[in-house]
């Protein structure tokens, strides 16, 4: 017996539920009639407007709905986003979707904005709020590719589009993404918004085109003087160029244009920061009057304080926030600082122990843990960390790691060594705890510790490329094990191609082999990433060797210019035999 054909409901959602202004379905267009059949009394009075036929709901999306908007309606808004995003996944309706993006704006809830926009978009695609609204979400989401193809099926139907935002959320982004970025940007041609243009102006200026950048922001100021997004980036510009006054006189003289322009004031008082404090604590001053409840305001107007030295001014910003329960965190540890400035270590540690999970812990525990060392040695310390162990469980871990790195700094080794082993008893697999140890062996002289730990950390993932990297770089320091060194170090390479301490290694290695040619390749590719003070000690070293003198000592001069005070590059000018470099 063939299975019966289950009627169709032409449900109208509004009518069941009484609070929606029109039914979530997309009515289907009747067919047109034939011209032909209409007979002489037809055309002379209009047959009524056929009644339209509405898509049908499946009879399991109507209960689940009238739960959702009745939950709505009783102030139980969570459970009618659960419900909404499950019927929008179901349906791929773009009223329900519409419904289930608005609710979880309200509820700021934004992984279920980005799900239930994408599928409103899907739906609606010629919906300007839904195309927005997910454009907007995947930027956030840092899903910037995506967020440029939503924005640029809104730009092309003449609606609004902001391309400026997700140029500014990629400035974090891989160059190669911002250079892929900024071609599809071109490839709208040059007949474009002011939008584009800053746009591309952003980019530009964050992959180094300077030029580029002014002739972008030279067109959008040309037909609309007033954009402030095209002036901060002509500063920012001139900033670049170490044009730091013309900076500065260009959002002045855009300020003066237009003195209520609180962006442009914020820019102002951050570049004036970096060199003139009294007149970056006036434009934070001006801007606090306008908003008194901005924490983030008054925190920056209190470090500025802080760098001026007027700690009473400073002290005064920061208990005005910490008495409205504003950026606490940051607060404590600031205020803990000035305590400890002041000799008043009892409280500045009742500061540090204030302090929750946050950007701000690591720098607590440390002060707290440094003030305790100071007082009482390894014992004093560890008193203090049990502490806070006891008040972030959860935290147990970061915490052991960073009373261990306070421990190494102190060169108390051995108690190090003893912390570390007694968490790994408790998690032995954990890579974190394995890799410190590593480290504090090598401190101790003890490789065959370090070796063990590491090849755990092999062992438990083959693909870590740190632990590859540094097995291999202290086989390459500590032992003659060199070509076990090399095929490690390839290994962690292979992985992980343009890192830079990866690369050092990789250049170390070579040396130690006696292929200089190799090694000054690698090393100096490490050098032009990162221009750290350990890679200038190993790529000097391979150039001095080479009898390239004027060009090693070039090289440790410029890591001496950020680390004045580095070992390695002393040790290694010193065994050289080179000349220091005058200070």
């Amino acid at each position: 017996m063939p299975t019966p054909t289950r009627t169709a409901r032409p449900v109208c959602l509004a009518l069941l539920l009484l609070t929606l202004a029109g039914c979530t379905a997309t009515p289907e267009q009747p067919a047109a009639p034939d011209a032909s059949a209409a007979t002489t009394a037809e055309q002379a009075e209009p047959a009524p407007a056929p009644e339209p036929v509405y898509k049908p709901f499946p009879d399991d999306a109507i209960y689940p709905l009238l739960v959702a908007e009745l939950s709505a309606r009783s102030g139980h808004v969570d459970v009618a986003l659960e419900n909404y995003l499950q019927q929008a996944r179901a349906t791929r309706d773009p009223g329900i979707a519409a419904q289930a993006t608005r609710i979880a704006r309200y509820l700021k809830n934004p992984a279920a904005v980005l799900e239930a926009s994408l599928i409103w978009a899907e739906a609606q695609p010629d919906s300007p709020e839904a195309r927005y609204t997910a454009a907007t979400e995947l930027t956030r989401a840092g899903r910037l590719k995506e967020a440029m193809t939503q924005m640029q099926a809104l730009y092309v139907t003449g609606a609004g589009a902001n391309f400026t935002a997700i140029a500014a959320s990629a400035l974090d982004a891989p160059e190669a993404d911002r250079k892929a970025l900024l071609d599809t940007l071109s490839q709208l041609g040059e007949d474009v918004t002011n939008d584009v243009l800053v746009a591309r102006a952003v980019l530009a200026q964050s992959l180094g085109d300077n030029d580029g950048a002014l002739a972008l922001t030279g067109r959008v100021l040309k037909e609309e003087p007033g954009n402030y997004q095209a002036v901060l980036i002509e500063a920012q510009v001139y900033q670049n160029r170490g044009e730091t006054e013309k900076a500065l006189t260009r959002i002045k003289a855009a300020l003066e244009a237009e003195p209520g322009n609180d962006r442009l004031r914020l820019q102002y008082a951050r570049m004036l920061a970096r060199s003139d404090l009294d007149g970056a604590a006036e434009q934070y001053g001006a801007l606090l009057r306008n908003a008194p409840d901005d924490a983030e305001l008054r925190l920056s107007l209190a470090l500025v304080y802080r760098e001026k030295k007027d700690f009473p001014r400073m002290r005064a910003e920061l208990e005005t926030l910490l008495a409205a329960g504003r950026q606490e965190d940051a607060v404590h540890v600031y205020l803990g600082e000035d305590d400890e400035r002041q000799g008043n270590a009892d409280a500045a540690m009742d500061h540090y122990l204030a302090v929750k999970p946050s950007p701000a812990f690591p720098m607590a525990i440390t002060r707290a843990g440094e003030l305790k060392f100071k007082a009482g040695g390894p014992e004093a310390l560890d008193a203090a960390m049990k502490r806070f162990r006891s008040r972030w469980p959860e935290h147990d871990t970061r915490i052991v790691l960073l009373q261990s790195e306070m421990l190494v700094d102190h060169a108390s080794y051995d108690a190090a060594w003893t912390l570390l082993s007694t968490a790994l008893a408790d998690a032995p697999a954990d890579p974190a705890l394995l890799y410190s140890r590593s480290m504090v062996a090598e401190k101790r002289r003890d490789i065959p510790g370090l070796e063990r730990d590491l090849r755990e950390m092999i062992r438990l993932d083959p693909n870590s490329a740190l632990a590859l990297n540094a097995l291999g770089y202290s086989l390459t320091n500590l032992t003659d094990r060199h070509a076990e060194a090399l095929e490690l170090i390839s290994r962690a390479l292979a992985l992980k191609s343009d890192d830079p301490a990866i690369l050092d290694s990789m250049g170390w290695v070579h040396f130690r082999m006696g292929q200089l040619d190799k090694s000054l390749v690698y090393l100096q590719d490490a050098f032009a990433r990162f221009p750290d003070h350990e890679v200038a000690a190993h790529l000097g070293e391979v150039l001095w060797t080479m009898g390239r003198k004027e060009e090693a000592l070039d090289v440790w001069k410029k890591g001496l210019k950020g680390t004045p005070d580095s070992p390695v590059v002393h040790e290694s000018m010193k065994r050289l035999g080179a000349p220091e470099p005058k200070r």
